[in-house]
Parts: C-alpha cells; structure tokens; sequence
C-alpha cells in the first residue's frame, strides 16, 4: 500500500513521460515512438529526457545519432511494460493478446 510519502513523491512525477520511454524502448527509435504516440519526434525527445531526469544514473547512451539504452533501462522497461500490461488488462477486463520475445 502506498503511504503519504510515496503520493508526495509519484505526484510530481510526468506519467505520461513513462509512456513516451515505453513507446521508444518498444519501437527503437524517437521518430518511430513519435508516429506511434502520434506526435512530433521533438515532443517525444522532450518527454523522454523529462523521464530520464528522474533517475540518478544515464538510461541511455549516445552512439552517433543513436540512443543505445543502457541495461538499467532495459529491465526498467520490462518492469514498466508488465505493469502497463497489468493495468490495461485491469481496465479491460479482457486479457490482450501478448507476443513472447524469444530473442
């Protein structure tokens, strides 16, 4: 159960932020995130460094005008995306169809 300090703390946090880092982890690049999110690339690349703000260590690295994500973002998003998984099949009530990454 979350008690006053953890609202305190989670309600200065940017939630949707979480979803643009979800969107680029998912789709590898800010230009795709941005068609997926249905926005701009600059929007997505804001959202992205607002959400790495969060964090006291570097989510990703800049390799040319690639971001390679680092290995903590890389668990950090399967965490996220169970939880997202979680709550949509919560809302829903009807279980998504999940692909496996065997890779």
């Amino acid at each position: 159960m979350l008690e006053k300090p953890d609202f305190e703390y989670l309600k200065n946090i940017d939630l949707n932020s979480v979803l643009y880092f979800s969107a680029v982890m998912s789709y590898k690049t800010i230009f795709n995130a941005s068609v997926v999110m249905n926005c701009s690339a600059p929007t997505v690349s804001i959202m992205l460094k607002r959400f790495c703000s969060y964090f006291p260590v570097p989510l990703f690295e800049r390799e040319g005008r690639c971001l390679k994500p680092t290995k903590y973002a890389v668990e950090l998003d399967k965490m996220i995306g169970e939880t997202f998984f979680n709550f949509r099949y919560t809302l829903t009530g009807s279980e998504p169809v999940r692909v496996l990454d065997e890779a």
